[in-house]
């Protein structure tokens, strides 16, 4: 099982060095653990010409079998813990839960919430890779990660969706800008400033334009980025606007860089958790990834927006 799990974290990370940390052994070990795993089973898993290392094609099928047979032995114990009456379960969790989320998930956010549920179940490693959103898409419906974080979860035959939280989006704008000093805006005012805004590719490219189809609003679309970060950069130096998630703008309001407007009719960008479809009613996910998607339901979902609780989020798309 050692092993097993030694590779799947060279896989998930693309780095022997990265795995060996995690294992507490040196890279070597780790190489030569894999190089014995292969000659075992006489193909070779890994391709080692390239950097980040990538898995062959036969490496993907081994990648993918090999989590789920660490997912049934971890549930398996588990159940043989809590049949043996042990307390503190969630401390005899054991395992990674490997997660890719978009940018603007959070990443303030999800590492915070990384760090504590780590903190209480000290044999479980969550990994957070950040993607775009296609990315996220085709790694869960791969069932290269456990979970993914996305914006705007569509009904895919492949994954299951839940519900995280709706986030409220903003018009935001320099300091200077005449909107800054108001309170609210309606869309229908929007035509008449210069607005950056997200390649149309993307969801929240779609949503936004739909938004303002809907509202009878040409906007005058100055530039077109595939990131939050760039947006919020390039109306901090001109005269243009963007709409979008306030809690992704938390800290240029904190230092007054960014001002934001509340939008009108109210618009949210919806966030969601995306499994694997075969997770659903078959109970395929480890205890570990099903204790981490408990505690960002209960931590990073409506209650925690309503509330404020946790750290905000920076980043992009």
């Amino acid at each position: 099982m050692f092993t097993l799990r030694l590779f799947c974290d060279v896989a998930s990370q693309r780095s022997f060095s990265a795995a060996a940390v995690r294992h507490e052994i040196t890279q070597s070990a780790a190489s030569q653990r894999i190089g014995q795993l292969e000659k075992q089973l006489g193909i070779t898993l890994i391709d080692r010409s390239v950097r980040p290392l990538t898995l062959t094609a036969a490496g993907e099928i081994f990648y993918t079998e090999a989590r789920e047979l660490i997912q049934r032995y971890d549930r398996l114990t588990q159940r043989l813990s809590k049949m043996a009456g042990s307390e503190g379960v969630d401390s005899d969790l054991r395992g990674e839960v490997v997660v890719e989320a978009i940018y603007s998930a959070g990443i303030d956010l999800l590492n915070h919430l990384k760090d504590e549920f780590e903190s209480t179940r000290p044999r479980v490693t969550v990994t957070i890779d950040y993607k775009r959103p296609e990315e996220v898409y085709d790694a869960v419906s791969h069932q290269r990660c456990d979970l993914g974080i996305l914006s705007y979860p569509q009904r895919w035959r492949d994954v299951e969706v839940i519900p995280l939280r709706d986030e409220r989006m903003c018009v935001a704008c320099g300091p200077g800008h005449p909107l800054a000093s108001r309170q609210s805006v309606r869309a229908s005012q929007l035509g008449d400033w210069e607005m950056a805004t997200f390649e149309a590719e993307l969801p929240a490219g779609r949503a936004i334009r739909r938004y303002l189809r809907e509202q009878d609003v040409e906007p005058t679309i100055a530039s077109v980025f595939d990131n939050i970060d760039t947006i919020k950069a390039a109306i901090e130096v001109t005269d243009q606007i963007a709409i979008l998630p306030k809690r992704t703008i938390k800290r240029e309001l904190e230092a007054g860089t960014l001002k934001a407007i509340t939008l009108e009719p109210r618009l949210v960008r919806p966030m969601g958790i995306i499994l694997p479809k075969r997770s659903r009613g078959m109970g395929t996910l480890s205890p570990a990834a099903q204790a981490f998607v408990d505690y960002l339901l209960e931590h990073a979902g409506p209650e925690a927006e309503a509330t404020g609780s946790g750290k905000e989020s920076v980043g992009a798309r």
